[in-house]
């Protein structure tokens, strides 16, 4: 059958609200997710090595010169350097390393918005708060990329399983597969449990065909990392004790600031500040922070799954909102108070998780579940969730 034939088949693939003409990568969310990382390290960075030299200036413009090359220029060549790799290079590394590249020119653009919105300058107070609700908003952005992806693969699991090993064969085309990119590709395309047809065919004849790449040797950096993050999930992961602690420190975290405030304000320390705005603004995430951890801590003991959602909402409502403020008020002496938030926000999300996945085996435990099979019926095909990923799904049961 030639194309022309075919082009009227029903295999033609409507523009849907999963597809809409653009299909999201594989690796969106891992790239964005680069991307933001980069660019906060990179404003973290430029603030320490600025204040540890004196802010000095880029050019030569020292005394009465006037001459000064602002850093924005810098990150917005990054900038542009990173959007070049992803246009001219294909694959998943031109992604990867323009999404690093444009990341760091991106927290060096972001970095001087003080100078783009006011007379004051760099030093313009607000300007930290501005800086973190921008990346705030690029965090929420990697969330929804994250869900939606998933959401997609639920609704179209074969078109986007396809496309997505398709994008790796393209890589592979040009540099060739190691073994682990070969064995993603082939469960990507082969996961949704869908009979294949000839673009499934084609693709899986394709990843097999490509040459062999060598495997790259992790380096001492990553197994540091992977030793560090092995630890600390163990350590985290279902130790009932660190729930309440994380609890109390929410708590304590939410109530410091009140305090803080009202102390200030009865010695005169707030006589000179002229953030009323940002004060008000802290105080009312802060108050709305207590409550919640209240709430949360005083659930603990009768249910721990509500009690584990109103904590992390409790954190969320500081880390979206109310540091917005702490920053303008604390400038970047704030980073403190936000890394103490993020890990105890990674406690309870660490928790909530461990709970997640205990909660079939409790169920089957209690009865709940499906029912027991007798020993004589142990040889009987496992239910498709017990089955590992990638495995025949059996035929119901009658």
């Amino acid at each position: 059958m030639d194309r022309a034939a075919r082009s009227g088949d029903a295999r033609t693939m409507p523009r849907t609200h999963v597809t809409n003409g653009l299909l999201r990568t594989a690796s969106a969310a891992a790239h964005l997710r680069l991307f933001v990382l980069a660019g906060i390290v990179t404003v973290l960075a430029t603030r320490a090595f600025l204040a540890a030299t004196g802010y000095p200036k880029l050019g030569g413009g020292a005394g009465t010169s006037r001459l000064h090359i602002s850093h924005m220029l810098w990150g917005g060549l990054l900038m542009l350097a990173g959007l070049l790799v992803m246009l001219v290079f294909t694959g998943v590394a031109s992604r990867q390393r323009g999404a690093l590249v444009g990341g760091v020119g991106f927290g060096l653009f972001i970095d001087e918005v003080g100078k783009q919105v006011a007379d004051v300058g760099y030093f313009y107070r607000p300007a930290a708060g501005i800086i973190y609700l921008t990346f705030a908003a690029l965090t929420g952005l990697v969330w929804w990329v994250a869900r939606r992806t998933r959401t997609d693969r639920e609704r179209a699991p074969g078109a986007l399983g396809s496309a997505a090993a398709a994008d790796i064969a393209l890589h592979g085309v040009l540099c060739g597969l190691t073994p682990r990119e070969r064995q993603e590709a082939l469960r990507r395309l082969r996961g949704t449990g869908a009979p294949a047809g000839e673009v499934e065919a084609a693709l899986a004849a394709l990843i097999e065909a490509v040459p062999d790449a060598p495997a790259p040797r992790p380096g001492p950096h990553h197994e540091a990392v992977r030793r560090a993050r092995a630890w600390l999930g163990t350590r985290v992961s279902g130790r009932r004790e660190l729930v309440r602690i994380a609890a109390w420190g929410t708590t304590l975290q939410a109530a410091l600031l009140l305090v803080a405030v009202a102390v200030d304000g009865l010695t005169g320390a707030l006589a000179h500040e002229t953030e009323w705005t940002s004060i008000a603004g802290a105080l009312a995430c802060s108050l709305a922070s207590l409550v919640l951890a209240l709430r949360g801590t005083a659930l603990l003991g009768r249910d721990q799954d509500s009690a584990l959602r109103t904590l992390r909402a409790a954190l969320l409502v500081d880390l979206l909102l109310g540091q917005a403020f702490k920053f303008t008020l604390n400038q970047f002496s704030a980073v403190t108070d936000w890394l103490i938030s993020l890990a105890l926000l990674y406690v309870l999300t660490a928790q909530a998780a461990c709970r997640d996945t205990a909660a079939p085996t409790a169920r089957r435990r209690s009865g709940d579940g499906p029912p027991s099979r007798s020993p004589k019926s142990d040889r009987t095909p496992t239910p498709a969730a017990a089955q590992p990923r990638g495995g025949r799904t059996p035929h119901p049961t009658a």
